[in-house]
């Protein structure tokens, strides 16, 4: 049987360095970390830290594995799982991959190490790749983002979430409303928004404007620069995520421009991010925590069953009104509401 010190030797490290890898710890080098993999994959290296003394019942850990998106929404996300798996005696190990997206299977391999009771994927869909190295034994779900796919997911209905915002802005009077959209390579999140935006715009015969960040703050800026390049006369602007909302909040102010009086700005998300600026975002809002919550009782639900028959659920999304939008100067405000809610439905 292969073993640590086997891995260690082709991959030309110490055994502690190997453990370090396999179980997601900090302390080498990316070359490091390619030459351990590779050799874990060369020898067929299955760890068992389970049969080596962990102290942990086979089954009571739940996996979440988060690339790089807002570390609000990933942290309301998680807030979510770990009370709902703290309630039903599990423990959570999180993997980040940052900017490397390669981290990703060392994690997973980390996960099915463990025995994990499931696996939770934020804001990244499913793939072979990932459920070849996860194994047929554990269930895998993805939150915040629909995959295409038949595995199970929970998210918003991003289309019409951006659909309803920009109404929402045009209900308002605005006739010149900028999008900053994030990442153009995100076609499940990023392309089904800016989708929404297009069909609003397209209905009311407005001529659509659009930018792209990254859906992180420091994006916003320079995006925001472009679109006012475009059109100085803009009166909106919808951002995507609220960070790269509140970027734009903060940049305008920083050139002298009143917001709202002199133009309006829309996030998505509903972080708390959207309450730590000045005037506070309004806001596309997704259940985040609860999205969390529920995605740990379908896992564990899922044990007694095949994962992929629960299929996608789909959750409401809601508009809610803060400080940061109202009706251009030269415009009568129509009626606000606090708190709109949009119900869509929702598929077990």
């Amino acid at each position: 049987m292969t073993t640590i010190r086997d891995v260690a030797k082709v991959a030309g490290v110490s055994p502690a360095t190997v453990s370090r890898v396999v179980n997601g710890l900090a302390g080498y080098s990316a070359e490091t970390r390619r030459r351990v993999d590779d050799a874990i994959r060369e020898l067929s290296y299955e760890p068992d830290t389970l049969a080596r003394g962990l102290k942990t019942k086979q089954g009571a850990v739940i996996g979440v594995l988060a690339p790089v998106v807002s570390d609000a929404l990933a942290s309301e996300i998680m807030s979510g799982v770990e009370s709902a798996a703290r309630q039903r005696g599990y423990s959570v190990m999180l993997g980040r991959t940052g900017p490397n997206s390669a981290y990703a299977a060392s994690y997973l391999r980390t996960f099915r190490t463990y025995r994990a009771a499931g696996v939770i994927l934020i804001s990244a869909a499913v793939t072979a790749d990932m459920r070849r190295a996860l194994g047929s034994g554990i269930p895998v779900m993805s939150v915040a983002i629909r995959d295409g796919a038949q595995f199970p997911s929970l998210a918003i209905d991003d289309e019409a979430a951006a659909y309803d915002g920009t109404r929402r802005l045009i209900t308002l009077g605005h006739r010149r409303i900028g999008l900053l959209a994030g990442d153009p390579a995100s076609t499940l999140v990023n392309t089904v928004r800016k989708r929404g935006y297009l069909r609003a715009m397209t209905e009311a015969r407005l001529d659509p404007l659009i930018e792209h960040g990254n859906s992180l703050y420091d994006s916003a800026p320079p995006a925001l620069g472009r679109l006012l390049a475009r059109d100085a006369g803009l009166t909106a602007v919808f951002a995507l995520s609220d960070e790269m909302a509140a970027a734009v909040v903060n940049e305008l102010q920083r050139k002298g421009r009143i917001v709202p009086d002199e133009i309006s700005v829309l996030g998505f998300d509903n972080t708390r991010t959207s309450t730590h600026v000045y005037p506070a975002l309004s806001t596309i809002a997704q259940p985040l925590e609860r999205m969390g919550q529920l995605a740990v009782e379908r896992l564990l639900a899922a044990e007694d069953g095949p994962a992929g028959a629960l299929g996608p659920r789909i959750l409401a999304h809601r508009l809610i009104e803060r400080g940061s939008t109202s009706a251009p100067a030269d415009r009568t405000t129509p009626s606000r509401t606090t708190s709109t809610t949009h119900p869509t439905k929702e598929n077990s």
